[in-house]
């Protein structure tokens, strides 16, 4: 009875024998539970289940409890990346909680002001093209755009647009290309200049408008900056969250 081993299997199986006597605990269908499938029915369906389909919303709660117990019993949480995952969202969607009644017109005010370069709408332009392909057909071209001929007949087809409007350079890019884009400062208002060389090949091209950089006011898109001052509060607090919580762990890289 001296043997420190000898006690250790002794309280193994007494704790072994007790949890066999005590058996699982009941699975307890109250009306808290009742009232939450009812209204999770509702929220769903628009309607309150009819008694028979709250018999078989319970069967079924039943059945799922029944199932996750056993799981757990079985330890098949443990070590399991999708359940790891879950927690963690869940436990970051917790410490994320921001009451959008919290927060005042001279919080979005602010919010707006010290980021008013997100909302500053880039340089954008209106353009007209005629594409070709061909080097051959570029003096052709240029002498049907000084005649005022009609540009919309004028080069070959493509899939490429005919105008852009009110386009920023981005916009410009992911059609035409970088190298197109990056010719934007030569492009003249009023006038047809080329050829312009892109991805795709060969271009006469002409600025009809250039709308300069501008702030879009605040009252046109609140509901964007409040989107984006709640975000930031959210990533603050699970910062912060984690940061008092980090100093509880011994962290050791090994």
């Amino acid at each position: 009875m001296k043997e420190p081993v000898i006690w250790f299997v002794v309280i193994g199986l007494l704790l072994f024998t007790a949890e066999q006597l005590n058996g699982p605990q009941p699975i307890l269908v109250d009306e808290t539970v009742k009232n939450q499938i009812v209204s999770l029915w509702e929220t769903q369906m628009g309607l309150p289940p009819t008694e028979q389909e709250l018999q078989s919303l319970l069967h079924n709660w039943v059945r799922e409890e029944v199932f996750y117990r056993e799981a757990l019993r079985l330890g098949l949480d443990d070590q399991d990346t999708i359940i790891r995952r879950r927690l963690v969202q869940k436990l970051t969607f917790l410490a994320q909680e921001v009451d959008e009644n919290d927060i005042t017109r001279s919080d979005l005010e602010a919010y707006y002001n010290n980021n008013i370069d997100d909302y500053t709408l880039p340089n954008r332009y209106s353009l007209s093209q005629v594409y070709f392909s061909d080097p051959m057909l570029t003096e052709k071209i240029r002498r049907s755009l000084k005649a005022n001929e009609k540009w919309h007949d004028l080069g070959q087809s493509s899939l490429l647009p005919r105008s852009l409007t009110r386009k920023n350079l981005s916009e410009i890019s992911s059609t035409f290309g970088t190298t197109f884009a990056q010719q934007i400062e030569q492009f003249q208002e009023g006038q047809w200049v080329g050829p312009v060389r892109s991805t795709f090949g060969l271009h006469f091209v002409r600025l009809d408008a250039l709308i300069a950089s501008e702030i879009t006011p605040l009252p046109f898109i609140e509901k964007q900056v409040l989107t984006d001052l709640m975000y930031e509060r959210r990533e603050t607090y699970l910062d912060n969250y984690y940061n008092e919580l980090v100093t509880q762990y011994e962290v050791k890289y090994q």
